[in-house]
């Protein structure tokens, strides 16, 4: 069964220029669904709307037009959902120093949510649960950080936290975005394996964003490559990662220093840029250098070129035809 549906998912930003009103594209006709208990992977650089795909899944921004299926149950067109798919649904932001309320103790930061959500007998029996996972997690001494305010914590021991909070209330779904990127090297591992020990003893479906390809590699069970608001491959993350077919994975993948010992880069020119009118072609020609004349005519559809994998490119597809 599917836990998420996703349709022609859209989101666009109006932004006033030079007196014209135009709009970014952040997300741009996205489609995909995610399995109960998988973990998917988004990848792209930074600006290709993997941040505002996963706000929107999580309902923390309103879509400009599409479908969001959560349990074959609508959830699109409102942020004001029932209090029991809210709690289903969590989110892990980037800055775990903006995932706190300064004023709140981190105790009462995990406290609160599973008092509103009846999670526990009593306030004694929520307070124990939260010191029990603490301890788990590596976070103690429990009692005295639990009585501490954010900004006497670290950067890692409040991401733990941020992850504990969310998988307290025992979410169906979660949206993990970027969650060590600001994070230094030595704790990421760590945070990381917390995060994989607490999804897959609950059995969590996830949607992972990052930019760290190996990173997305380890965690992932698919992996979809996103570029402009647009998915340009889709597949299971081995096969992708063994054999990427769209230029633009290709790319992102002979930059990855961890993936491949020996191995040439393939030059990429310019930066990811922001959309403000109606695209012509495909989004990637400008800096694609296998570009043929109908990269800059005609977009191209995500196709299927083999079962279970997706991809979006002319070249591709025409040599899988042939």
């Amino acid at each position: 069964m599917n836990v998420l549906e996703v349709k022609n998912l859209k989101k666009y930003f109006p932004l006033r220029k030079f007196g014209k009103k135009h709009y970014v594209r952040a997300v741009d006709g996205v489609s995909f669904t995610i399995k109960e208990g998988e973990i998917i992977g988004i990848l792209g650089e930074s600006g290709c709307g993997k941040s505002t795909l996963g706000l929107l899944i999580s309902r923390l921004e309103l879509e400009t037009e599409g479908e969001i299926k959560f349990k074959d149950q609508k959830i699109s067109e409102t942020l004001k959902l029932p209090k029991d798919i809210r709690r289903r649904i969590q989110i892990i932001l980037q800055n775990p120093y903006d995932s706190f309320d300064p004023r709140f103790t981190v105790g009462d930061s995990l406290f609160i949510p599973l008092k509103i959500n009846q999670i526990g007998d009593s306030d004694d029996d929520r307070r124990n649960m939260i010191l029990e996972h603490m301890e788990k997690s590596g976070l103690t001494p429990s009692k005295d950080l639990y009585r501490r305010y954010p900004h006497e914590l670290s950067g890692g021991q409040l991401q733990r936290l941020s992850i504990l909070r969310a998988m307290l209330l025992k979410p169906d779904f979660l949206v993990a975005d970027e969650c060590v990127s600001m994070l230094d090297v030595s704790v990421r591992a760590d945070v990381i394996n917390l995060l994989m020990d607490l999804v897959q003893s609950l059995d969590t479906s996830m949607m992972f964003i990052t930019h760290d390809i190996s990173l997305g590699r380890y965690v992932s069970d698919r992996i979809l490559v996103m570029y402009l608001g647009k998915i340009v491959e889709m597949a299971p993350a081995d096969v992708i990662m063994e054999n990427p077919l769209h230029p633009y994975t290709k790319i992102l993948i002979s930059y990855s220093p961890t993936l491949i010992k020996k191995k040439t880069r393939i030059p990429i020119k310019g930066e990811v840029q922001t959309l403000l009118s109606e695209p012509k072609g495909c989004r990637f020609a400008p800096r694609c250098p296998y570009a043929q004349d109908i990269c800059y005519q005609i977009e191209p559809n995500l196709v299927e070129i083999s079962p279970n994998r997706f991809v979006a490119c002319h070249i591709v597809e025409k040599e899988a035809r042939s």
